[in-house]
């Protein structure tokens, strides 16, 4: 369930529908602990490259907050083949 979840939420980034912050760090989040960490980071593009400049706390993990700064205009156009 969660892997069909993730593949809609990336599906619907990269055609350019807007999903609200919360949801897709939801969505990433997999092991349910409140944080995105760098391994969870890898479903979405674009994101591992941003995750240093975004974890602002330098804790590993991004919290909603630091998500919310994730620019997806800057995430490439592809996504990943499941």
């Amino acid at each position: 369930m969660t892997k069909k979840l993730l593949i809609i939420a990336l599906t619907a980034m990269a055609a350019g529908i807007v999903i609200a912050d919360d949801d897709a760090h939801a969505v990433l989040d997999t092991d349910n602990d409140g944080s995105i960490s760098r391994a969870e980071a890898t479903a979405l593009p674009g994101l591992t490259e941003q995750f240093a400049a975004l974890d602002t706390d330098v804790n590993d993990m991004l919290s909603v907050e630091e998500f919310a700064k994730f620019d997806a205009s800057k995430a490439p156009d592809s996504v990943p083949d499941y």
